[in-house]
């Protein structure tokens, strides 16, 4: 039996194909073409791109008869709102876009932010899908029918059914966490007819069946199943292995996220004033939460792109990355530098503060550009501890994290991570947890099996994991103490400069 996991990026779409041994059998990738800078989509490209690397998939299978199942999970907050004849009423807003209006302000005044945070478990801000929403309820050339997060769209596309799983209806502002339904009462307050949402179903459930017009064109038979996977957060941490209360991803991509599953949600609304959410878990397992921060391997990449273009030459002569350079040159002890990372500003958690900029501290003209390199692992390293030190003060303590994305990948920085958060670090030998999470799912889905953690459990494979060094966990113990006060005075400076505005 073969399973095909959907990934739903913000720039492209993949697909990959997985055996029910484990095995990856193939793996299509699509970029849309849209043009930088460009923040919406059209649903029709996107639709069109999904298509494309299942169809592409599907053509390097051996055997496509053995493909049971199709799945897929995205990025959230977005979504493609569809009239009665299933056609998009507008471009995709994409995650990233600025959504802050004066409308959206005035709703949660009027309903009452804790309101929101005692229901939907999040901090209101006019990222979640409801401002867009009420955007698109005042703009649309036709009636609204359908509200569809866009792992449901691509559902809809596949199935012709309309369903959401719990976490992609968590980003809509609307979701009853604790109940697992609609919340009637914020529908009501924030004028959303509750027709015009999906079902809410468990993540994995089965949507419906490949649509038989659509399953030649893929190249499949119309008894495949379309299930309902999650926000991609969800299914990258269910591939590198997150199973228990206690288990803890760390997901590097161009945004760090960190996701410790947990038993039961805070009491506390200053959990949700942190900007710290709360996503059922699968199986009712417990909740995760997102503890993120936007400037991650973006910041990375501009060190590679502003710092390293001198070694783009030898990267391409010996057949690597420049990423496997500066890992290969990456000092092995604790630099004198102090970075704060925020070159995109404070935007995640437990902080917003979109006016915070980046800080090199210590440099002198003994400085290198390999302990510059150095510096910026750090400092990342200590904004994701600064976050697992918040998450403390609830209760919320793993003892180990699993690493997955590119970020993984660096040796250097893995054990920059193990001696900073003095934790044991170990990494998805699948480069593809978000897939392979999302397969998961449809395995399950196909056989029936009602836990699904042993299942994953059979896909799920770990590296040697990076250990604590005590000396360097020392060092980096008074350093994170320095950071800290570095990043109090940053965040002193913005609020300052906002006060004046």
């Amino acid at each position: 039996m073969i399973s095909l996991g959907i990934d739903i990026g913000g720039t492209g779409c993949k697909c990959v194909a997985f055996q029910d041994d484990g095995r990856q059998l193939a793996v299509s990738y699509r970029e849309y073409p849209n043009p930088p800078g460009k923040v919406s989509l059209e649903p029709l490209i996107l639709r069109d791109s999904v298509f494309g690397v299942i169809a592409g998939c599907v053509a390097e299978l051996s055997d496509r008869k053995q493909v049971a199942a199709i799945t897929v999970s995205s990025f959230g907050e977005s979504f493609v709102a569809v009239d009665a004849q299933g056609e998009p009423l507008g471009d995709i807003v994409m995650y990233f876009a600025n959504s802050e209006s004066g409308d959206f302000d005035e709703l949660v005044e009027r309903v009452g932010a804790e309101r929101f945070m005692r229901i939907a478990r999040v901090l209101p801000d006019a990222s979640y899908s409801l401002a867009k929403f009420r955007y698109m309820l005042q703009t649309a050339p036709r009636p609204v029918w359908k509200f569809l997060p866009i792992a449901s769209y691509l559902c809809f596309c596949l199935s012709g059914e309309t369903v959401v799983d719990y976490s992609l209806a968590c980003r809509t502002l609307l979701f009853d966490v604790e109940r697992r339904r609609w919340s009637e009462e914020l529908l009501e307050c924030c004028g959303v007819g509750p027709m015009t949402l999906p079902d809410a179903l468990p993540s994995g459930s089965t949507a419906g069946k490949l649509r038989p017009e659509l399953a030649g064109q893929l190249g499949l038979g119309s008894e495949v199943r379309v299930v309902i996977g999650t926000h991609d957060q969800l299914v990258n941490a269910l591939g590198a292995g997150v199973r228990r209360v206690g288990d803890c991803a760390d997901i590097t991509g161009t945004v760090e996220c960190i996701e410790p599953l947990f038993a039961a949600l805070p009491e506390s609304l200053d959990f949700q004033r942190k900007n710290y959410a709360c996503v059922p878990y699968f199986q009712d397992a417990g909740y995760v939460t997102y503890a993120y921060n936007i400037s991650a391997g973006s910041v990375v990449k501009w060190y590679r792109d502003v710092l390293a273009p001198h070694l783009r030459e030898e990267a391409r002569a010996r057949g690597v990355s420049v990423y496997d350079l500066l890992n290969e040159s990456c000092p092995g002890e604790p630099t004198d530098l102090m970075v704060l990372p925020h070159l995109q500003g404070m935007g995640g958690t437990p902080d917003v503060l979109t006016g915070a900029t980046g800080l090199f501290a210590g440099l002198t003209t003994r400085t290198t550009l390999p302990e510059l390199y150095r510096a910026v692992l750090e400092g990342l390293t200590f904004e994701m501890a600064y976050n697992l030190e918040k998450l403390a003060q609830y209760g919320i303590l793993p003892a180990a994290l699993s690493a997955c994305g590119g970020g993984a990948r660096s040796a250097p920085w893995r054990q920059i991570k193990a001696d900073i958060l003095n934790k044991p670090i170990y990494f998805s030998l699948a480069e593809e947890t978000g897939a392979l999470g999302s397969a998961i799912l449809g395995f399950a889905a196909v056989t029936g099996e009602k836990d699904i953690f042993p299942l994953a459990g059979r896909f799920v494979r770990h590296g040697e994991p990076a250990e604590p060094n005590t000396a360097r966990a020392a060092v980096y113990r008074d350093k994170f103490e320095e950071y800290k006060r570095y990043r109090r005075f940053a965040v002193e400076q913005v609020k300052r400069h906002e006060e004046k505005q």
